[in-house]
């Protein structure tokens, strides 16, 4: 490759970087966090300082940087980050967020997105299905940060490009989180995210995609049970310890995620 295709290759990721400004930006014009038509993905905007304000996510959750700079602790662990870097929250945790440097005349800009835990469950799947396999031996930990590569910042892009579009938000939005995911645990900082979801145990994340395909049909613990080829009560109290509710409470869980808005539902 010569020199000016490498400048070229090394600038792309900043200009992807660019245009996610550009589309998310202009939809973020007030104070505080913002939701957005697609579930889970949130835009974030604000015109002062903010001091170690607690914080708690509620799943995986993928935050980047638009303008200013963040340093979120869990813990002892302490992280910063700002453009050019994204910050990967393996599960549900709490932690302490705070934003330096924002004012009027430079606000800080973000956008965070939250993987249900049956995606990431289908997600490793995918991979394992596909006959990825990884090596990972590193401890355990709450959250990440990492560079910003090109094809996150592209399929980033790509996702909130949907916004605009009804048909595009309902077809090519799940596809592109799902593209999202695997991107993010390929990546070297995906042994963070792989190394908790391989914590749930094979059997249990099979049965997370069990269930959640179950939605709308009668299952019993035995079923799912069966199904991992486990005892009954072993895989009720493992399910409990892993997902932090029951199989039953868990299938709920998916039917509310999957169920349609209001406005969908006004629309049919």
């Amino acid at each position: 490759m010569d020199e000016g295709r490498r400048r070229g290759h090394a600038h792309a990721p900043m200009r992807t970087l660019r245009q996610l400004r550009r589309h998310v930006l202009p939809r973020t014009e007030v104070e505080g966090r913002t939701a957005t038509a697609l579930p889970g993905l949130w835009f974030a905007r604000a015109t002062s300082p903010v001091l170690a304000k607690r914080v708690e996510a509620r799943m995986v959750t993928l935050a980047v940087i638009l303008e200013g700079r963040k340093v979120v602790g869990f813990g002892d662990q302490e992280l910063a980050y700002d453009p050019g870097q994204y910050l990967l929250i393996t599960g549900e945790r709490r932690y302490r967020a705070t934003i330096e440097g924002a004012s009027p005349d430079r606000p800080y800009y973000s956008l965070s997105l939250e993987f249900a835990p049956e995606q990431v469950a289908k997600a490793l799947l995918a991979l394992t299905d596909a006959g990825v396999r990884f090596d990972d031996n590193q401890a355990d930990s709450p959250a990440v940060t990492a560079r910003l590569d090109a094809p996150v910042l592209d399929a980033l892009v790509r996702l909130v490009e949907c916004l605009d579009d009804p048909v595009a938000l309902k077809v090519l939005a799940p596809a592109t989180e799902q593209e999202l995911l695997i991107h993010l645990l390929r990546s070297p900082s995906g042994a963070t995210l792989r190394q908790a979801a391989a914590a749930d145990d094979g059997r249990i994340l099979r049965a997370r995609v069990f269930l959640q395909n179950q939605v709308g049909t009668r299952v019993s613990v035995d079923d799912v049970a069966r199904h991992v080829a486990m005892s009954p009560s072993h895989f009720a109290h493992r399910f409990r310890e892993v997902v932090r509710m029951s199989p039953m409470q868990y299938l709920k869980h998916c039917l509310l995620y999957t169920s349609p808005s209001p406005r969908d539902r006004q629309k049919s």
